[in-house]
């Protein structure tokens, strides 16, 4: 009887501790984008092994590199795509995952951003990418090397 009690008063206590709050996830500060920055993003992962990488300069010059084709294609984002883009990188509210994802076949974004001697680095996969808050830059940049490895 007495290993019983034991047995509840443990399972009690169990259960107490993991009825915690949860804490707020801690969002990172953007760096402010000035006259000279850059937004680099590099895709790996998935099925195929994939391992894409594109540069933003604040000139709206980019790099597009297939590390596994060798193939590399630079180009000039239009005024307006500058303006999206720098729309996007500003209004990111960052939020680290609680979590690690062990999705083994997704992609894994790696996201960096530099201005004004400031560095941002960020890192989510598919799973981690919708609670992140950089879905749509990821997409936007994304969409970049796709057209740019058509």
């Amino acid at each position: 009887m007495k290993r019983f009690y034991m047995v509840l008063v443990l399972t009690a206590a169990l259960l107490v501790s993991a009825c915690g709050q949860k804490e707020s996830p801690i969002i990172y500060p953007t760096p402010e984008l000035t006259n000279d920055w850059t937004v680099s993003m590099t895709q790996t992962g998935g099925i195929m092994g994939l391992q894409r990488t594109i540069e933003v300069n604040a000139d709206g010059s980019y790099t597009v590199t297939d590390s596994r084709s060798g193939d590399v294609v630079t180009g000039t984002l239009a005024a307006d795509e500058i303006g999206e883009l720098k729309g996007l990188v500003t209004s990111i509210k960052f939020a680290a995952p609680e979590l690690q994802s062990n999705c083994a076949d997704c992609f894994l974004y790696d996201i960096n951003i530099q201005s004004n001697g400031q560095k941002l680095i960020i890192q989510a996969d598919d799973v981690t990418l919708p609670d992140s808050g950089v879905e749509a830059l990821v997409s936007f940049l994304r969409g970049k090397i796709e057209a740019a490895m058509q």
